[in-house]
């Protein structure tokens, strides 16, 4: 009896790194936490990557779209991994990267410097890939987890890979600033329980805040414990009643994927 033949590795597939993508040429980047197969708000990190890929590349929704749910076919079921979504010139690459829950942060610390934010479209996830990765090797080279960007004016707009969030007086404050349509945030806005403002938030605002927050999607919320010399003092109770609300928004991949025959000859 002989044994089928092995099927072709699907070309989405890589085994590049995101950095070495980004060297190679424009990309547009969507990344997420899967866990035992499902993610948050999956549906509109979709959405927002595909309007990406129309801006950068010009190509339709419709394609992006559809290599987008091909990809996610390709997603393991069991386990915590963090899969990186990339557009480059070629087309869509997918990197399934393993991520092990007892690596997801609940704090961060933070590295303020008083210099611009170098990135020429901060709307846009992975076009200024390889400027974020030099800002936050600043920043773990100087003892803290990640950087805190700045406009020319001064104000803040977000930290290298999260969103920013200051919680005062009963309200989540998020900087009013060039940076990233946090599909996270979003989620949090419908959920939270709380309002949440977009104001202009300087370095001043920043030191002298109750409580600070960042969220990705991979770690959601965590905690900032410190910004250079000035700590604050942790409110777990808000972080973990944030968390809650990100969490009710986790989804099974598999309800996203669309029916029908295998996409390509390699599936």
């Amino acid at each position: 009896m002989t044994s089928a033949a092995p099927q072709p590795r699907c070309r989405l597939l890589t085994d590049t790194a995101v950095v070495d993508l980004a060297r190679a040429g424009t990309i547009v980047l969507d990344s997420w936490h899967l866990y035992d197969g499902a993610g948050v708000a999956v549906d509109r990190h979709r959405e927002r990557f595909t309007a990406h890929v129309r801006e950068v590349f010009e190509i339709g929704e419709e394609e992006s779209g559809s290599a987008y749910d091909h990809a996610l076919a390709h997603l393991p079921v069991e386990g915590s991994w963090f899969p990186a979504f990339v557009w480059t010139t070629d087309g869509l690459r997918l990197l399934v990267r393993p991520f092990p829950v007892e690596q997801l942060r609940q704090s961060t610390t933070l590295l303020l410097l008083p210099t611009r934010d170098a990135r020429k479209r901060p709307d846009i996830k992975g076009f200024d890939f390889l400027s974020q990765i030099y800002a936050h090797r600043q920043a773990t080279e100087a003892g803290y987890d990640d950087q805190v960007l700045a406009t020319a004016g001064g104000s803040l707009s977000e930290t290298v890979f999260a969103t920013l969030i200051l919680a005062r007086q009963g309200e989540l404050v998020v900087p009013h600033a060039p940076r990233l349509d946090s599909v996270t945030l979003a989620v949090l806005r419908e959920r939270a329980g709380r309002p949440v403002r977009v104001a202009p938030v300087t370095a001043s605002h920043l030191l002298t805040a109750p409580a600070i927050f960042i969220l990705s999607a991979l770690h959601g919320v965590r905690v900032v414990e410190r910004v250079n010399d000035t700590s604050y003092q942790p409110n777990p109770q808000l972080r973990e009643a944030l968390q809650t609300a990100l969490e009710g928004a986790r989804r099974p991949i598999a309800d996203l994927l669309p029916g029908g025959e295998p996409p390509c000859a390699s599936c």
